[in-house]
Parts: C-alpha cells; sequence; structure tokens
C-alpha cells in the first residue's frame, strides 16, 4: 500500500523537477538556493541581518517571474522547421536537422532550443513487474522506494535524450539551420512533440518558454548484427498462384492467357496467329508457380523479467531479415502478439523494410500460447521451403513444432536466445544454435 501512494507520486516529483530545470537559469539556481540558506539563517530577524538578503532576492525572483508571465504572452517571431528521417536503428546516433527563420523586426538574442519528445508515465503493473539493473548497487530504501527504477522506465519510455541548444543571435530575416544528435534507447516509434524556445528575462533568473508544436514520427528499427550463413534453405516449392503472389519468380512457367503486346514484352513471346487474325501484336502470358518460400518463426511468449532476452531475440530475427537475399524468393514473418501475424516480402510483393518496421513495433504476446504459434506454421508447411525459428524456450511444445517440421522434410533451423545452454538433441535436417544475449554479435558468427 505504502508503495503504491509513493509511486502515484513520482510524476508530480518528475513534474516539479522539470518546471524547475526548464523555467530558472543556472543563475537563477544558484540564487535561489542562497535565497533558501539566507531564510533558513535569518528566520531569527534580531540574531542574524541575513534576513536582509533574503527580502532582497525574494523581491528580484518576483518581478523576474512576473516578467516571464508577460513575456510569455508575447508572440515570438521564429518559425521552426524539423526535417528528420524516417527510420533509425536503436545505440546508433541519428542525426536531423532544424531550421528557424527570424520573421520579426528585432534581434532575437540570448535564445536555447529543445526538442522535445512525447512521454508515456509508466504504470503500477509495469513497473512492479520490471526489475532494476543496478538493483545490486542500490541500497535498501532505493530498492523499496523504486524511484530510480521508475526513473529508468521513463527514459525507456521516452525513447532518447536530446541536449539543449544555445543559438546564436538571430538577425530580422536570418535563417539558420541546427544539426541535432540522438541516440535512441529503444525500438519503435519515436514520437516527436514540438520545439521549445527559451527566452531569458533581463534578471538572468527566470526564462520564458515558448512551445512550437511539430508533431513527428520516427520509426527506430531494431539493432542489427552481421550473421553467418545458415545451411541449405532448400528447394523451389510450388505456390498456388505464384505470380500473383510473387511476380513471376520460379523456374516452371505455365501458360495463362493471351493479352496485347505491351512495351518491354519478349518478342519470342508474341503469338502471332492470332496477331495475324487481329492485325495487332498479341503476347502469351505465363504463369511460374515454383520459387523458393522461406519462414521466419519468431517466438513472441516472453515475460517482463526476461525482456532483455527477448530485445535480442527481436535483433536476431531484425539481422536475418538483414542479410536474408530476396530477389528470388519470399520470406516470411510469423509471430503471435494479440493474435497470429504472417508477413511476406519478397520480390513483387514489398521490401524487407517493412518486415524491419514490423519488427521494430512487435511486443511480447499478451495472451494465446505456443501452441497456436505452432498450428500455424504447421498449417503453412506445404508452402514453406525451409524454416528459421528464433526460440526463448527449448521445452516440449516447441520441439514437438520442430518435429512436425521435419515430418515434411524441410531444412529446419532453430536459434535459441538465452544465457544458460540448452540439451540439445541432434537430429537429420536440423540446425541447432544457441545465441547468448550477452554475447550476441559474436554468437551469431557461428561458422
Amino acid at each position: 500500500m505504502l508503495r503504491r501512494l509513493l509511486f502515484r507520486q513520482f510524476g508530480l516529483v518528475y513534474r516539479i523537477s522539470l518546471w524547475f530545470s526548464r523555467h530558472f537559469s543556472p543563475l537563477g539556481h544558484f540564487l535561489l538556493g542562497l535565497l533558501m540558506v539566507s531564510a533558513a539563517f535569518g528566520a531569527n530577524t534580531r540574531a542574524a541581518a541575513t534576513y536582509q538578503l533574503a527580502s532582497l532576492l525574494a523581491g528580484l525572483f518576483c518581478l523576474s517571474l512576473l516578467w516571464s508571465f508577460l513575456g510569455r504572452r508575447a508572440k515570438l517571431s521564429l518559425s521552426v522547421e524539423r526535417l528528420i528521417p524516417m527510420h533509425g536503428t536503436a545505440g546508433e546516433t541519428m542525426r536531423y536537422q532544424i531550421t528557424l527563420s527570424n520573421a520579426g523586426k528585432r534581434t532575437e538574442r540570448g535564445l536555447s532550443l529543445l526538442d522535445q519528445l512525447n512521454v508515456r508515465f509508466p504504470g503500477w503493473d509495469e513497473f512492479a513487474s520490471t526489475a532494476d539493473p543496478d538493483r545490486e548497487r542500490r541500497n535498501p530504501f532505493d530498492r523499496y522506494v523504486g524511484f530510480h527504477r521508475w526513473q529508468n522506465l521513463m527514459r525507456a519510455n521516452r525513447g532518447a535524450s536530446i541536449l539543449e541548444r544555445p543559438l546564436p543571435d538571430l538577425l530580422p530575416g536570418k535563417r539558420i539551420s541546427l544539426t541535432m544528435e540522438l541516440t535512441p534507447q529503444r525500438r519503435g516509434r519515436l514520437q516527436f512533440a514540438g520545439v521549445c524556445i527559451f527566452r531569458p528575462e533581463p534578471f538572468g533568473l527566470f526564462r520564458t518558454q515558448h512551445l512550437i508544436p511539430l508533431p513527428k514520427v520516427c520509426c527506430i528499427l531494431p539493432k542489427r548484427y552481421p550473421t553467418s550463413q545458415l545451411p541449405s534453405w532448400g528447394g523451389r516449392s510450388y505456390q498456388r498462384g505464384g505470380v500473383a503472389l510473387a511476380n513471376a519468380v520460379g523456374e516452371s512457367e505455365e501458360f495463362l492467357s493471351l493479352r496485347e503486346f505491351r512495351l518491354g514484352d519478349v518478342p519470342r513471346n508474341i503469338h502471332w496467329r492470332s496477331s495475324a487474325k487481329l492485325g495487332r501484336l498479341v503476347s502469351k502470358e505465363f504463369q511460374d508457380e515454383y520459387f523458393v518460400r522461406r519462414a521466419l518463426v519468431l517466438d513472441t511468449f516472453s515475460t517482463h523479467s526476461r525482456h532483455v532476452d527477448f530485445e535480442a531475440a527481436v535483433s536476431v530475427a531484425a539481422s536475418l531479415v538483414s542479410t536474408e537475399p530476396q530477389r528470388d524468393s519470399l520470406l516470411d514473418l510469423m509471430f503471435i502478439e494479440r493474435q497470429a501475424h504472417c508477413f511476406t516480402v519478397g520480390r513483387g510483393v514489398s521490401g524487407g523494410m517493412e518486415l524491419l518496421e514490423v519488427l521494430a513495433g512487435v511486443m511480447p504476446a499478451s495472451n494465446g500460447s505456443f501452441e497456436s504459434l505452432a498450428q500455424n506454421v504447421t498449417h503453412r508447411a506445404n508452402l514453406l521451403s525451409s524454416v528459421v525459428c528464433v526460440m526463448l524456450e527449448w521445452d516440449q511444445v516447441r520441439i514437438h513444432l520442430i518435429d512436425n517440421l521435419l515430418a515434411y522434410h524441410l531444412p529446419v533451423a532453430v536459434l535459441l536466445v538465452r544465457e544458460t545452454p540448452p540439451d540439445w538433441q541432434p537430429k537429420p535436417n536440423l540446425f541447432l544454435g544457441h545465441l547468448r544475449p550477452s554475447h550476441l554479435a559474436a554468437d551469431l558468427q557461428w561458422s
């Protein structure tokens, strides 16, 4: 009960701390501390004269606060534009541009800029189920209260940190461009809220904050690593309606119909007899229904305590998608979140970037069981050439899925993501790989 009560106050403490850090200048922070000290020692006006300093500073702060309040109503004569890339990568520095223009008639001096990100406050269930990575170094009081753990969740939910930038003097009609940097701390959607412009008041204690809304979303892709080649993926398999699905990928062409000749058609496909009858060129259309189709199965059944393992599994899947050639094949990404999903990329469908965007937003399964994923994979087994399974556990349910896939004579690769080594039982046509989240980059070089 006490911990829940303390948890409810974390948001209030955060907002107060944020207000003080943004509205007070460094000089204002110093003089505010001096005001509190002088007020404490000058409580007894007969014993010490420090109350006079406290009164002077209090009056100065009141004037500064009033000036800042009135200055907030003055319209800011700056226009701001932000140009960010569509994608970034977790853990890698991302650069983007912010352009400011002074449309007013006076020079703007002493300004500073802070690009804001949307932040989501964690709920109690998320807070209670998340472990503090630095728990061993905390004292018993910090472990019980958990404010540091709450701060870690806030940083993770925000996604990145952006430093405040001082601005040079902006002359009337002048336009400047700033290069901003941030390092995404997680994958997913990075939501920009707006740009804050801070203008100091004449006393230099307070800063007037002007917020310019500039909502924008950037997709942060999972961290990816170089991987070794997997064993043979198997041959081509029959796909019903292959040309409609894969844009004429395959090796066995079947005659489909006749159509008018189009610019770019191969001359040898012209049907001369029909062309002579109709008086215009007619081309034969073929349907290719045999091509390589691979499946990448991602195990999403995880708990908050295995958050690191789950993120490592997503990185493994993203690394495989990035290194998998898709010119003459299809790749199916299969997983379960709230329901079963199957996303297909390849020639004639879409590119690998779409799968990376899907992996950027995948979350642990909130309901269901692994059996539902196993049934979905087994149901499509006769369409597949090979299967790669990125697993978080190695139990009877997952072993049963692998046995069913091997019964279809499919090449199967299992990549188990966890720190402890499993009890493997090698089987023909099965590749087994153990990947430790703490040594992921090295373990992905299994060759």
